[in-house]
């Protein structure tokens, strides 16, 4: 009975020590997308027509 107990105990660990890098990559691969999407927008919002500067031109007139 002290047998079962023990590879129960083991198969628990076993399964707990390779849960934590799945979590870990599924969190670490929410942060990757989450940063993307806000990296995304702010290079939208620098490329925007109104944040770019007025370019003033002189009229040039060809004679």
């Amino acid at each position: 009975m002290k047998s079962n107990n023990t590879s129960c105990f083991l198969s628990f660990m076993g399964l707990s020590f390779a849960t934590s890098p799945f979590i870990v990559t599924l969190l670490a691969v929410y942060l990757l997308t989450e940063f993307m999407t806000e990296l995304g927008k702010t290079s939208e919002e620098i490329f925007r027509a109104e944040r770019l500067p007025i370019l003033n031109f002189s009229n040039f007139e060809h004679k």
